[in-house]
């Protein structure tokens, strides 16, 4: 058997790795917190313990990798029971986190612990109970409300000319006496300077990321992996991480470069969600002169008309393209672009910018992509509905199993009273002198065992009667009205495709939505066991 710890901090929280810590004091502390109270447990006797933890991530996002671990993990019945600090540390959105604990977890078979809040789903009391609900509605309302704070907090540091992101763009460090505050780098400045006299030469960005990769001169990624960054998170695929010509873009996009505090250009539509959008302009925060500049405001403007053409591409490319930044070339893992011909195709530019990857040069026709995407998604349609039919024709009989293991729960519940009745009752006798304490101790075992026969008995019978359909309700509601697609659109992909690879024999693999739902479903109906 299997306990995990999970620990997590967001930077709402504060104490994060700022300091050069290697985590915050807050993780230790849960840590410490959470070891004491599993050793002093006689019921996790024996049990492994596991930590998985996430160390500066929103409660609202879901998405966090410590989370989808222990997820993951669960899923596959190596985990038994979840232990947490308290609900929020779990996460604060009441909604997902109340499904958690009262459809999940119970149809998972996990047990879910939460310390300080003195919640523990083997108290079948706790699942639903109006205190557990108000307190991690308590949670989603603080988080929203922090969350406002600390953005309002933020902009107003940003205005007064500070650097805020917890990484230095590539070409800076950190001031060692004032960490929001920026010094010149100058051995990766050099490189940056480099790029833009480049562009303003007429050497495309293309043509720059090749130059680079030829010359060996380390991506901003490795660079700063070299120098000891701990950032663990890179907009990259492979550690054979090599210069592209989004990369270049990039840098010369930067205003920073310049000696410019730019802050507000994106943000988070939702409170936790890492998915951001871009905002106007007119709604960033532009702060001259916070630092010394790299290249010049007339050597940035230069590059940029330079760069005109090559942008008025990327977006009318990008107005027909319904899958940015979803097809993928399965050798070297890096995105295909779309070419502007009349029938466009995919291909893979990597072998354009660095020779050791053998990539094809073909490319694939983006309606050959879009008709294999829209069957996939017509088969899933046809899935959900059959699943819909077969799951509604289960309706009566699961809703009949789960009256049942309601009243065997209150018999047996009824039996349990009497035991511990009964178990009052000697003790009572042993101190009046009516029985020995042979006696007693005798009847006293025999009794806690059916107690604890029936109390396990009574947990695998409230876990039947806590099954939901919900997971598949929500596969079924996703794809039962493309049944008739035709014709792939964008917010259809944006819905449901997530991946697209494609393989150098010419294979193709996509990746829909809900797809390992959509596994779990037809796994479950083979056995005869969907929704129960």
């Amino acid at each position: 058997m299997r306990v995990a710890m999970y620990l997590r901090l967001s930077s709402e929280d504060g104490d994060l790795k700022d300091t050069g810590k290697a985590e915050s004091e807050s993780i230790s502390n849960q840590r410490g917190l959470l070891q004491n109270f599993i050793s002093s447990r006689p019921d996790f006797s024996g049990w492994e313990v596991s930590e998985f933890c996430d160390d500066g991530w929103s409660g609202k996002n879901f998405e966090r990798p410590g989370f989808l671990q222990v997820m993951e993990q669960v899923k596959q019945g190596q985990i038994q029971c979840i232990v947490v600090k308290d609900l929020s540390r779990f996460g604060r959105d009441y909604l997902v986190v109340g499904n958690y604990i009262s459809r999940v977890f119970p149809f998972l078979g996990v047990r879910f612990i939460a310390v300080n809040d003195n919640f523990d789903s083997a108290r079948p009391q706790d699942i639903d109970s109006l205190d557990t609900s108000f307190k991690t509605l308590i949670y989603d309302l603080y988080s929203r409300e922090l969350s406002a704070k600390v953005k309002s907090a933020k902009r107003m540091r940003a205005e007064k000319g500070l650097f805020l992101s917890p990484f230095a763009p590539y070409g800076y460090v950190k001031d060692p006496d004032n960490k929001n505050r920026l010094l010149i780098d100058k051995e990766a400045a050099d490189v940056v300077r480099k790029i833009f006299r480049s562009t303003c030469d007429g050497v495309k960005p293309q043509e720059i990321a090749a130059m680079l990769n030829r010359d060996g001169v380390p991506t901003p990624m490795l660079y700063k992996r070299a120098a000891g960054c701990t950032r663990d998170r890179w907009p990259s695929v492979h550690e054979e991480n090599f210069w592209t010509h989004g990369h270049i873009c990039k840098i010369l996009r930067d205003e920073r470069y310049t000696g410019k505090c730019v802050y507000g250009k994106r943000e988070r539509p939702t409170v936790g969600n890492w998915h951001t959008v871009k905002r106007s302009k007119a709604d960033w925060v532009v702060v001259d002169e916070t630092h010394e500049g790299i290249v010049s405001q007339e050597l940035f403007q230069e590059a940029a008309s330079c760069m005109k053409e090559f942008k008025e591409f990327s977006q009318s490319a990008s107005e027909r393209n319904l899958l940015p930044r979803k097809v993928i070339c399965g050798t070297c893992g890096y995105a295909m672009r779309l070419s502007k011909t009349k029938n466009a195709k995919y291909h893979c530019r990597t072998a354009r910018l660095e020779t050791g990857f053998d990539c094809s040069s073909e490319g694939i026709l983006q309606a050959d992509i879009h008709e294999m995407v829209v069957t996939l998604i017509r088969t899933y349609a046809a899935y959900a509905v059959s699943l819909e039919h077969l799951l509604l024709l289960q309706q009566e009989r699961i809703l009949a199993e789960k009256k049942q293991a309601r009243r065997e729960l209150a018999v047996l519940q009824s039996r349990k009273n009497q035991l511990e009745k009964s178990l009052q009752d000697l003790y009572e006798k042993l101190i009046d002198g009516a029985i020995d304490k042979e006696t007693y101790l005798s009847h006293k075992a025999s009794n806690r065992a059916q107690i604890q026969e029936l109390s396990e008995k009574m947990e695998r019978l409230e876990r039947s009667a806590h099954t939901t359909s919900e997971q598949e309700g929500a596969f079924i509601k996703k794809y039962r009205e493309y049944t008739e697609l035709e014709t792939l659109t964008p917010e259809i992909a944006n819905d449901v495709v997530k991946r697209v690879t494609v393989y150098h024999d010419g294979g193709i693999e996509i990746e829909l939505a809900m797809r390992d739902e959509l596994e779990r479903l037809l796994a479950c109906l083979e056995t005869g066991d969907a929704a129960s």
